[in-house]
């Protein structure tokens, strides 16, 4: 998340919502950067790892920053990648297809959805949980219609809404669980200039968290 915005939240004990009002961007990766192959040989993996059926192999979705999602056939399959090999090496690959670090999903599921993440350039090789990268992979699912409201139901929502659990950290034995909640995604386009522009949505995560300090507003500060 970006530490220079205020999210609206709902903390109940040890457990935070946090709402994202925020727009989807989707696109195919530019052909001329760094090809799928490239990436899974710098993570261990090959392309018989990589789901064929599932939507576009390499593609960036981005509902604060670009990541680029990858599914994998399972989540054995999935905790068999390697942490990139050469982090240079790997940045430079990312910027290339201007993107903020590879998601990678189990595709086998769509309600408890094994992930990882490795990111661009952050001093670390691997995230244990990734908000925005779990966002932009529900919306992403959502928009293929691969994600539906029948899902929703199965987790308790409403109708007019679409619920994931994503599941992240498990390979670097950091477990985290955030749970993702889509609501109202709009695919009336309010960037013209950018045909990459799929949607207006509303976001909603879920999970367990410590706090360093908690501070209240007064009613009248309050969003």
């Amino acid at each position: 998340m970006d530490r220079q915005m205020k999210y609206n939240a709902v903390v109940r004990g040890n457990e935070a919502e946090l709402f994202m009002d925020c727009e989807h961007y989707e696109s195919e990766c530019n052909s001329a950067g760094s090809s799928l192959c490239e990436f899974l040989l710098e993570i261990g993996l090959n392309d018989d790892d990589i789901d064929n059926d599932a939507v576009s192999k390499l593609r960036n979705s981005s509902v604060a920053r670009p990541k680029t999602l990858i599914p994998v056939k399972s989540a054995d399959r999935l905790h068999s990648a390697t942490a990139p090999k050469n982090a240079t090496k790997f940045q430079q690959m990312c910027e290339s297809i201007e993107s903020t670090g590879l998601y990678l999903y189990d595709s086998s599921s769509t309600t408890n959805i094994e992930c990882r993440q490795f990111p661009k350039s952050s001093g670390y090789a691997e995230d244990p949980a990734t908000g925005i990268a779990a966002g932009a992979l529900a919306a992403s699912l959502h928009r293929h219609q691969i994600l539906k409201s029948s899902d929703a139901a199965s987790n308790g929502e409403s109708g007019d809404s679409v619920s994931t659990t994503v599941l992240q950290g498990t390979a670097m034995g950091r477990p985290s669980q955030i749970k993702v909640k889509i609501d109202n995604y709009t695919t009336s386009c309010t960037n013209n200039n950018n045909p990459s522009h799929c949607g207006n949505v509303k976001i909603s995560y879920t999970g367990l968290v410590a706090f360093d300090t908690v501070s209240y507003l007064d009613e009248a500060e309050s969003p």
